[in-house]
């Protein structure tokens, strides 16, 4: 599993989660090291998120977070079948998160937006193996192209052009990478 730019994008995330001013400071700082940091750091981010998670099953973006490191967790592990099974078991949580969204609840369009990038960046940056990028393109692209996206927040916008630009250029379609990457950098 190649993870020199494994998780990269899914810093840019980062700046999705925007709800509450508690949360925004307390738990993206810990969502950040656990996807950028060391194994340790990993680990205590894991281990932050899984505490705060069980005590509010019902806040989805925390649940994307929380799933989200522990993907990441499998570039640390040192053997192949803990890899995989660090990988399956974030993804595992990213899968229920995403099903638990209700896409005609209005109310929930800037959850939506959150777990959707946070998902679909951690699945276009999966080996291929996990046959996952299909799935985290059409995440990534639809939030894009939805009637949304020009209310969200200038730092969500470009989190959302940055990996949707990755993910197109993995694509082939390499017109568009461009057009998303030059959006990012504005």
């Amino acid at each position: 599993m190649n993870t020199t730019h494994f998780f990269r994008p899914l810093l840019l995330t980062s700046a999705l989660i925007l709800t509450t001013p508690a949360m925004a400071n307390n738990w993206m700082s810990v969502y950040q090291q656990g996807v950028q940091g060391d194994a340790t750091a990993n680990e205590q981010a894991i281990a932050t998120l899984s505490t705060a998670s069980a005590a509010a099953p019902e806040d989805l973006q925390l649940q994307a977070m929380l799933g989200a490191v522990e993907t990441a967790a499998a570039k640390h592990a040192m053997l192949p079948w803990n890899k995989m099974k660090a990988a399956e078991q974030g993804l595992s949580k990213l899968d229920k998160t995403l099903r638990q969204l209700d896409p005609q609840d209005r109310t929930q369009a800037i959850v939506t937006m959150q777990v959707h990038t946070i998902a679909g960046c951690t699945f276009i940056n999966l080996p291929d193996l996990f046959n996952r990028f299909e799935e985290g393109y059409a995440l990534l692209k639809n939030q894009i192209q939805s009637p949304a996206f020009g209310f969200a927040p200038a730092a969500a916008q470009q989190a959302l052009y940055s990996c949707g630009a990755k993910a197109a250029s993995k694509a082939g379609d390499e017109a568009l990478a461009k057009t998303w990457q030059q959006q990012s950098a504005q």
